[in-house]
């Protein structure tokens, strides 16, 4: 707690106004804990991989990227990018993105997208570099780094950033915002929860809050759906998701109420031959468990289930659940085999620390044992928002009703959870939830809209978001998204 309160009370020092420094000066900044390596001024028109691999693609407009890294304690090393746009295309705002997956890079085309729309941005790697964005092997034996990833990285770059805009730009910044989906939507939780007076908006998109409760039951879930030979088959999901759109679709190409939705797979049992477009009566069990959740060996809480409609949507069942090759956050593997796990990597390297665990290795010790030693760092469900409100913050949260990764519940319980604790949360805080989105995007729903902009007008004009307009990125369809309201 010392730790946290004296890094937190860091962030409040003020930021004092003088004259913008040049983007090579930047280099020579005296940080708290930090130290910067380069700065660079990047032309319009210069080239930038934005993923690792990737193709260079030209700048569309010209910032001072600033790099360096945060070590507040022995153990940490967290990496941070600072973008500044020109003085002249600066809009006097902070905006900072959060990660997804397992971190492992900073997000550079977050930084892109903020820097186009005029703010000084910021992002972290999460406090270490790695390959794969679904593994933990940099955890291993690495717990500073684990606490880096839970929380600190977002702290310790929020406190460095907003030094190197005021100095580069020569003036702090006007309002402050935080956006970020999946294990950003976690972060900009974190940050709702642990900074409560750093951000004047934050948007947190199907967040994966409840860490802990994410990895059990996508291990769990995997290790029914791998105990067994074509436990469920990929080629089975387009028939499953039909049947499921036959009993809830109303017509469309994506369930518009999932929760009032009460499709039975049984409906789909195989009569004498197992086909395609059937369920043998174990995948009926299987699928039934998926959609209702898994119960918790040693507690027998039942772990959030994910929502019928989109089992064959690619990116979703397919990878989330039945492993198969063809990964949505980076390609495919070129040996066709599964991609990572990430809910068994989390088991291998943070509990077991055990290179050669496996699914059918997991029992409820490792599950209370995970909880114990991890829940305090990498779960951001306090519901107590009270600090964050009286600073006048506003939160803007979305979760799609097709996300396979992170179950949409999950986003409905933290709801309840924060109005349980604060009563009615309208003024400052509001749920979303987008009927036909998959995992923060995508999906055969209206899904596109401008998050941040909604938030914008909320903090700045004084206009809560009472409808928000989604459209579909390819054909002529939208939605009117309301805020959510407990049944």
């Amino acid at each position: 707690m010392t730790r946290r309160l004296t890094a937190a009370a860091l962030l409040w020092l003020p930021l004092a106004a003088a004259a913008a420094t040049p983007c090579a000066a930047l280099r020579t900044l005296s940080l708290p804990q930090a130290r910067i390596h380069s700065a660079v001024q990047v032309a319009a028109g210069d080239r930038l991989a934005l993923w690792a691999g990737g193709q260079a693609q030209a700048m569309p407009k010209a910032f001072c990227r600033v790099r360096g890294t945060a070590s507040p304690v022995i153990g940490s090393a967290i990496g941070f990018e600072v973008w500044l746009p020109e003085a002249a295309a600066w809009n006097g705002k902070y905006l900072q993105a959060g990660n997804g997956g397992t971190a492992g890079s900073v997000p550079l085309p977050s930084l892109l997208d903020g820097v186009v729309r005029g703010y000084a941005t910021a992002a972290t790697d999460g406090g270490h570099l790695w390959p794969d964005g679904l593994d933990y092997g940099w955890a291993n034996g690495r717990p500073e780094s684990v606490v880096d990833f839970g929380w600190r990285a977002v702290q310790r770059t929020t406190l460095a950033a907003k030094r190197i805009v005021a100095a580069g730009l020569g003036a702090a910044p006007k309002k402050s915002y935080f956006i970020g989906c999946s294990d950003g939507g976690r972060d900009a939780l974190m940050a709702a929860q642990r900074m409560p007076r750093a951000f004047d908006g934050i948007v947190a998109g199907a967040p994966a809050l409840a860490w802990l409760d994410l990895m059990a039951a996508g291990a769990l879930v995997q290790r029914e759906l791998s105990g067994h030979v074509a436990a469920l088959p990929v080629a089975k999901l387009p028939a499953l998701q039909a049947a499921a759109l036959a009993a809830c679709g109303q017509g469309k190409a994506y369930v518009a109420d999932p929760s009032s939705c009460r499709f039975d797979p049984a409906a789909m049992a195989c009569g004498d031959a197992d086909t395609a477009a059937c369920l043998t009566p174990r995948q009926v069990d299987l699928v039934r468990q998926i959609y209702r959740g898994i119960p918790e060996p040693g507690t027998g809480r039942i772990l959030p289930g994910l929502m019928p409609g989109a089992e064959a949507d690619p990116g979703n069942w397919d990878f989330w659940l039945l492993r198969a090759p063809i990964n949505p956050l980076g390609g495919s593997d070129a040996a066709g085999a599964p991609p990572t796990s990430i809910g068994e990597s989390f088991f291998r390297h943070l509990v077991r620390e055990e290179p050669s665990f496996t699914f059918g290795d997991l029992n409820a010790e490792d599950l209370a044992l995970a909880r114990r030693r991890w829940s305090a760092d990498l779960d951001a469900t306090d519901p107590d928002l009270r600090a964050f409100e009286r600073h006048g913050g506003k939160l803007l949260q979305y979760h799609g009703w097709a996300d396979s990764a992170v179950p949409p519940r999950m986003s409905i319980d933290y709801h309840q959870a924060v109005q349980g604790r604060m009563g009615d949360t309208s003024a400052f805080y509001r749920l979303f939830m987008v009927p036909g989105m998959n995992h923060c995007a995508g999906g055969n729903g209206p899904w596109q809209t401008d998050w941040l902009g909604a938030l914008e007008r909320w903090v700045e004009a004084g206009t809560p978001p009472a409808a928000i307009l989604a459209r579909h990125p390819s054909r002529e369809d939208s939605q009117t998204l309301r805020p959510h309201t407990p049944r």
